[in-house]
C-alpha cells in the first residue's frame, strides 16, 4: 500500500490495483489501473510535476520537493500493469 499525502491537500492511495485519490474538501475518486491510463507527468519550469487522470478530469500535482513520491506512484502503477499484463 503506497499513501502519499501531498501539499495540495490531497491525499493519494495505491493498492496494487485500486487508485485512490482523496481530494482537499472530501470528495474522492477511484481508478482501476487496468480501466486507466498510465498518466504521463507534465514537468512545469519550476520543477512541479502533474499527473492527469480520466481526460483531465482529476489532476495531481506535485512540488518538485514531491517529486520522488511522484515517481514511486508512477513506478507503483507501472508494476501493477505488468503484473496484470502477465496474467492476461
Amino acid at each position: 500500500m503506497l499513501e502519499l499525502n501531498l501539499r495540495s491537500g490531497a491525499v493519494v492511495a495505491f493498492d496494487g490495483r485500486v487508485v485512490e485519490v482523496f481530494a482537499d474538501g472530501g470528495s474522492s475518486r477511484r481508478f482501476h489501473i487496468a480501466h486507466v491510463d498510465a498518466p504521463e507527468p507534465i514537468e512545469g519550469t519550476d520543477g512541479t510535476r502533474t499527473l492527469a487522470f480520466e481526460n483531465r478530469t482529476v489532476t495531481l500535482t506535485f512540488t518538485c520537493e514531491e517529486a520522488p513520491a511522484c515517481t514511486r506512484l508512477l513506478a507503483a502503477m507501472a508494476e501493477a500493469r505488468a503484473a496484470l499484463a502477465q496474467h492476461d
